[in-house]
């Protein structure tokens, strides 16, 4: 029996290179794509698919961010398989670091100064939104969106069994 991989954020960095290596060490593998944007996703499986041209690669839209998207792609999970083997929960976002100009002058003149220049405390700091759901950016995308899909892509396989 095949193994079936679902591995979320897939389309680029550690997640297409896991992808990479799953595909090279396991035989008969189906291995799903999670990712949000589809055009990058197919470009993934296209890289994928010259390198292992008998590889079962399918796509998965799903966008951690969005509380609808996540529940979609678990829907879409349980209708095309019977079972999930290996979940890989790799999607996230991180944010650049902004220099604060502001906490810079305010930390040029305390005793913080030395902190502030060895460590960038107090003077980078990370932009975070809401999104349309009302949930923090960087939560519902790295952490939220994945425990929901575990959530609902596999709670009545669990009842089944």
């Amino acid at each position: 029996m095949n193994k079936v991989v679902l591995v979320t954020g897939a389309n680029s960095g550690i997640g297409l290179a896991l992808c990479e290596r799953l595909l090279q060490d396991t035989e008969g593998l189906q291995l799903c794509l999670a990712c949000r944007n589809m055009q990058r996703a197919q470009a993934a499986r296209s890289a994928l698919l010259t390198s292992h041209p008998t590889a079962n690669v399918a796509l998965l839209q799903m966008d951690t961010s969005s509380i609808s998207s996540v529940l979609t792609a678990a829907q879409e999970v349980k209708l095309r398989y019977n079972r999930l083997d290996c979940l890989y929960l790799n999607a996230g976002i991180m944010p650049n670091p902004q220099f604060d100009v502001n906490a810079f002058f305010k930390g040029l003149f305390s005793s913080r100064i030395v902190t502030m220049f060895a460590t960038g405390e107090g003077i980078l700091t990370q932009k975070d939104c809401v999104t349309p759901d009302g949930l923090q950016e960087i939560f519902m995308t790295n952490l939220f969106g994945h425990f929901l899909l575990l959530s609902k892509a596999t709670y009545n396989r669990s009842k089944q069994s």
